[in-house]
């Protein structure tokens, strides 16, 4: 059963508001947004920022006639000091919504607190998977893909791609599982097979030991999900042990993601991953995108930039559906589930959980212009969460992370 009716949300989008609600809008509305302003992931937490604020200075900080206030909250990417600072967010600066969120234990960490605020929590990375499946709830919202979300496809694709043996290689916590799992399960289910797989400890030093493991001989491609600076480790022992040009080097997003490209130079050259977006995706709307991101903030957009500058437009869209009147949360729900809109990565809406449905691609990490960049090369339409299965189906099935060990045969 979906969470909510989308029927009001969907009247207000397409007809408007009396002028009794608009008379009830408000003066000043208030948008916390969390990140990582210091730690491991400060640098995502950056890109985070900027995109939100980019949309925010593109509508003149104005919605629904009401001044646009956000803001800024640093959560270190600790559980514990998101949900200090999201509570000083929703009692104390009285936020109408809160966005952002890089870390997934964050995320689940804000989100029974949320829900009992009902405030709306629109997350722009955090990747969890269960925070819009088991944990559903009307007022949490993902702009980011979920975790296994391009992995689904991806994973049928690279059997067609003629791929037959892989062995998988990803971090041992539920980011790394969900991503492979994704994978693994179409691409075993399209007649595949995985014949190891290997789960190194988060913040392995060393991939060494791992990569001289790897059973090379007996696959036709090599499986690695690793984000930030363990993904620029990763990529560069690939190569200084021998592999790059020997064996195929696959993953999803964040193994070369736009963030980290530069710094792991040409040994990414010939990557293939997958995602939902890249700075060199030719959508109508992603030219305009990165030419103002580039002149604001002097460098590409990312998908973490992308993800937050798509949260602004989602808030501000259900705002302007609600004439600025925000008093009933329910209505503010629905009408933040009905958007639908054009974004840099392509046609973007909510599906009946509150997570994307938005199209999804391969790409290849290609030198364009004397710079490295994530060129597509397939497109996989609409894709939402739950791939092909129905939402019961999927939800019934095991999760990722308690499976991890049993995909290789």
């Amino acid at each position: 059963m979906k969470l909510r009716l989308k029927t009001f949300a969907a009247a207000l989008v397409t007809a408007g508001l009396s002028a009794s609600v608009s008379a009830a809008a408000e003066e000043t509305i208030k948008v916390g947004m969390m990140s990582p302003n210091t730690g491991p992931f400060a640098v995502i937490g950056e890109d985070v920022r900027n995109g939100f604020q980019l949309y925010v200075d593109e509508i003149g900080g104005m919605a629904a006639g009401a001044k646009l206030e956000v803001i800024f909250e640093d959560t270190q990417a600790k559980p514990d000091v998101g949900l200090t600072k999201i509570k000083k967010l929703v009692e104390s600066d009285g936020v109408n919504f809160v966005g952002g969120i890089v870390s997934s234990s964050v995320a689940y960490a804000l989100r029974d607190y949320m829900v009992e605020k009902n405030v709306p929590l629109v997350v722009s990375v955090a990747s969890a998977d269960g925070l819009t499946q088991q944990l559903a709830a009307p007022n949490i919202f993902r702009t980011n893909s979920s975790g296994s979300q391009a992995s689904h496809p991806f994973g049928k694709w690279l059997f067609e791609q003629g791929y037959k043996r892989v062995v998988m290689i990803a971090p041992g916590y539920a980011m790394g599982f969900e991503q492979t799992g994704g994978i693994a399960r179409t691409f075993t289910e399209a007649g595949g097979e995985v014949i190891q797989s290997l789960y190194p400890p988060l913040g392995t030093a060393d991939y060494a030991p791992f990569l001289t493991s790897l059973k090379i001989d007996e696959a036709d491609a090599v499986v690695a999900v690793f984000a930030g600076s363990e993904a620029i480790k990763f990529v560069k022992q690939f190569e200084e042990y021998g592999l790059k040009g020997t064996i195929p080097l696959v993953g999803t997003s964040l193994l070369t993601d736009d963030l980290i490209l530069g710094q792991q130079g040409d040994s990414a050259l010939g990557i293939v991953t997958a995602s939902h977006y890249s700075s060199a995706l030719d959508t109508p709307g992603n030219a305009a995108f990165v030419k103002a991101y580039r002149e604001k903030y002097d460098r590409s957009p990312t998908l973490y930039s992308e993800g937050s500058y798509v949260t602004a437009k989602a808030i501000h869209m259900a705002i302007e559906a609600l004439g600025g009147d925000l008093s009933d949360p329910a209505k503010v729900n629905e009408a933040l589930a009905a958007v639908s809109f054009d974004s840099p990565r392509g046609p973007f809406k909510f599906d009946g959980y509150n997570s994307p449905v938005h199209d999804i691609y391969a790409f290849e990490v290609k030198r364009k212009d004397g710079e490295l960049v994530n060129e597509p090369i397939e497109r996989f339409e609409a894709v939402s969460q739950f791939y092909t299965w129905s939402p019961e189906d999927y939800m019934a099935m095991k999760p990722y992370r308690d499976i991890a060990n049993d995909w290789a045969k």
